[in-house]
């Protein structure tokens, strides 16, 4: 995959802060890119391996390779940020089970991918063995600690911005200044947009939306005790 030459960005202040904050202040910049509508080839690629080794960390915590493939959707290029960010930051022992892992699932039939995907039914020896690799995943982790490692890895880049949030919020529209197709992503970035309200409004009739407001306070509550997603922006195309 190939490298561009922008700089990664952070805040001054992270840089003095724990491992976690330092990863999530990547993460937080690196979205804000993304709501911006700057594209992979106009964020630092350092930035964005940091961005995805953290996204996979997250996901393969919270429910294996399984949850990370799901989330992913179309891989390829997921696959190739998380690949160079571990061997950048110095994680052999999660590269080469990122590597088993990903060469492991894709070996597998349609009926055995879907079949460790939903967890449902008796597992063939194929699905067995995936799933003997992820179990590896935390033991891995106790002897490389991939937040600090990652942390590390972004403290050390070669001309880093380390900026106050003025700074950084100018560094971002100087960037998207320099878009040349701003226009046309924004009526496209629109056009989804509606197309998603859309989809969810044809998705309930009237008895739907019924149900939904006798809940609704129920499911107030819960959203505001539920955890920040670090990585919410890319929700919608991780790999585009």
């Amino acid at each position: 995959m190939s490298t561009n030459q922008h700089p990664v960005v952070l805040p001054a202040e992270a840089l003095e802060a724990s491992d976690g904050e330092v990863v999530d202040a990547n993460i937080d910049i690196v979205n804000a890119m993304y709501s911006e509508l700057l594209g992979e080839d106009e964020i630092a690629t350092n930035a964005l391996r940091s961005y995805y080794v953290d996204f996979y960390l997250t996901e393969a915590l919270d429910g294996g390779f399984a949850q990370y493939v799901v989330s992913a959707g179309e891989r390829e290029d997921i696959d190739g940020f998380v690949r160079d960010g571990l061997r950048e930051m110095g994680a052999s022992r999660h590269l080469e089970l990122f590597e088993a892992t990903s060469d492991a699932f894709d070996a597998l039939s349609d009926a055995d991918a879907e079949e460790y995907l939903e967890g449902d039914g008796e597992p063939s020896e194929a699905v067995k063995a995936l799933e003997a690799l992820d179990d590896r995943f935390e033991e891995t982790l106790d002897d490389e600690d991939l937040v600090a490692l990652n942390a590390a890895w972004l403290r050390g880049q070669e001309g880093l911005l380390a900026l106050d949030d003025d700074a950084i919020e100018d560094e971002i529209a100087r960037r998207v200044g320099l878009i040349p197709d701003l226009e046309a992503r924004r009526a496209e970035a629109e056009a989804l947009a509606e197309g998603l309200d859309e989809g969810f409004g044809d998705a309930y009739d009237d008895e739907d939306y019924d149900d939904f407001d006798d809940d609704e306070d129920e499911d107030s509550a819960r959203d505001e005790d539920a955890a920040h997603e670090p990585h919410a922006e890319k929700s919608e195309g991780l790999a585009k």
